[in-house]
């Protein structure tokens, strides 16, 4: 029979899961339109050419190369760029 100590354990196993944000994609699916947009814009530095563009700091363009949802001014940076 187990211990309250290792059900409190196996417990706390089940609940860590992946250790992804909620909010974050799984890494199998496909990056998103605007994150492969700009990629294919910026091969190198991309975080930091997309935050200028944008008008954001590069660590929200990051979270947005990470998954993350794009913003609307993220989606715009990549629309002005395209037309």
């Amino acid at each position: 029979m187990r211990s309250a100590e290792g059900n409190f354990a196996a417990a706390s196993i089940q609940m860590r899961g992946n250790n992804l944000p909620h909010d974050a994609t799984e890494c199998t699916k496909m990056p998103t339109i605007p994150v492969r947009c700009a990629r294919g814009i910026w091969p190198e530095k991309t975080a930091e050419h997309w935050a200028h563009h944008a008008g954001v700091q590069p660590r929200m363009a990051k979270y947005w190369l990470a998954g993350h949802k794009v913003s609307d001014a993220g989606r715009l940076a990549i629309i002005r760029l395209l037309t």
